[in-house]
């Protein structure tokens, strides 16, 4: 049964009839990505796509979120 589960066929296990389980095969995996690669591309894509306008803070958000409730 793992045999043909790991071939990618679907193997349901019953027990008097009722389906309890079902054998599947492992999804492949994707290969990892370089991660300097990875991160050189998203800094690209930063400097490509910044409006050079810089927001307020994470900390500024939650700060200002919490005075209203203190």
């Amino acid at each position: 049964m793992v045999k043909h589960a790991s071939r990618g066929e679907e193997v349901v296990i019953t027990v008097h009839g009722k389906e309890t389980a079902k054998l599947v095969a492992v999804p492949t995996r994707r290969k990892k990505r370089d991660k300097e690669k990875w991160l050189a591309e998203l800094d690209e894509l930063r400097r490509k796509y910044s409006t050079g306008r810089i927001g307020i803070s994470a900390q500024q958000i939650q700060d200002w979120d919490r005075e209203d409730r203190f």
